[in-house]
């Protein structure tokens, strides 16, 4: 079984605008069969968030399901939800303890650094001197931990996202080994140091009270890693896009009253996450379609964030939108704990952009060619007139 709508993620169009694709497949076909993922393909916003929300009859861990799995593979993620909330409470502890305006005055800091070093460039690629390393400052502060040359930072990100999409197109195994190999080192590095502190430091000194072995920590600070970095990385460059190519929207989200809903609505529209899976525990239906036990299910977020059923002027980017329960950070069990961290960064961002020369593009955008992140490989701009 297929679908009448040609599906195939990975393809330049869909790369550059999968929207039209998605709401082709809401209409005529919610819920289907795709060989080359393997997984059925959900759409609607409804099925969705019942999907993320329902933690026992979908799972992230394949083991729960027989298939053979260790520790090597379980993360926060993959817990059983008595140990998971267990240890999701320690880090969104940790993160609420950290003084945010302190960490957004350090922001802007930031920003207002990198800027300095690229406003006289006639052209400069915004990924990789501005995306990069304001996403590994606040990555760093995020995590607690020293942060390393951004090109490393950067590197990893980009492999992670490549990681999530090995079953849908060419799978690189020596490339995704060396990712996994420079992360796992840089994590023991992290979990070494003695000048750790905030969610890096909760997860040394609680973690293994509560009994979470150490590969779950290890694996657990890589969630966390791309959660934070892949986000701010992939939306600062999505947003910068958009305000270049929208001026109107620049100019409005100069309201301070507009730029928190903005924010919001902006990962709605177009946010960073594409795409998760769930595998599933018992034979279910959705929609009337037979799902196995076992079977795997791909949600794929970016639709149901412009379901018509639930958000008024779907395709729209509404600044005011409320209210806007979208599912660009999750939903559920599952959901983005370093989400706080990322809106924070885009406020700052949108405030120093605001307060600098007019940016402009000086080339035409490459696209990650990634469809569980969206994000844009090189985006070439200048602040000079």
């Amino acid at each position: 079984m297929s679908s009448a709508t040609e599906f195939d993620p990975l393809s330049p169009a869909m790369l550059e605008n999968p929207f039209p694709v998605y709401a082709e497949l809401q209409e005529k076909d919610p819920v289907f069969w795709h060989e080359k993922v393997g997984a059925w393909i959900i759409t609607r916003y409804e099925d969705c968030r019942d999907v993320l929300m329902n933690a026992e009859l979908f799972v992230r861990d394949p083991r729960r399901v027989g298939e053979v799995s260790g520790d090597t593979d379980a993360s926060i993620q993959t817990l059983e939800a008595e140990r998971q909330s267990e240890l999701r409470r320690l880090i969104i502890g940790s993160i609420h303890s950290q003084d945010l305006k302190e960490i957004g005055g350090s922001v802007r800091s930031c920003i207002d650094r990198i800027f300095d070093n690229v406003a006289a460039e006639p052209s400069f690629d915004w990924m990789v001197e501005v995306a990069a390393p304001l996403a590994g400052t606040i990555t760093a502060e995020f995590l607690g931990v020293r942060q390393p040359d951004p090109r490393i930072f950067k590197a990893i990100g980009e492999g992670m996202a490549r990681k999530f999409d090995a079953d849908l197109g060419e799978n690189d195994a020596e490339a995704g080994r060396r990712i996994r190999e420079g992360f796992g080192a840089l994590v023991d590095m992290w979990l070494n140091a003695e000048d750790t502190h905030g969610t890096m430091l909760t997860l040394k000194e609680r973690a293994a009270e509560l009994g979470v072995p150490l590969p779950v920590i290890k694996n657990s600070v890589g969630l966390l890693f791309i959660g934070s970095y892949g986000t701010i990385y992939a939306s600062s460059g999505n947003l910068v896009r958009l305000l270049i190519e929208r001026p109107d929207v620049f100019a409005e989200l100069r309201n301070p009253d507009l730029l928190s809903t903005g924010i919001d609505e902006f990962i709605r529209y177009d946010g960073p996450t594409q795409a998760t899976s769930r595998v599933a525990t018992r034979t279910t239906e959705i929609r009337g379609v037979t799902i196995q036990q076992g079977d795997p299910v791909f949600i794929v977020l970016a639709a149901a964030n412009r379901d018509p059923d639930q958000f008024p002027r779907p395709h729209e980017l509404v600044l005011d939108r409320k209210p806007n329960k979208h599912l660009g950070f999750g939903w559920g069990p599952h959901s983005c704990v370093g989400s706080l961290f990322g809106q924070l960064a885009l406020g700052e961002l949108v405030r120093a952009l605001h307060d600098a020369p007019a940016l402009r593009m000086t080339g035409t955008p490459v696209r990650l060619p990634t469809t569980t992140v969206r994000s844009i490989a090189s985006l070439p701009v200048s602040f000079q007139g």
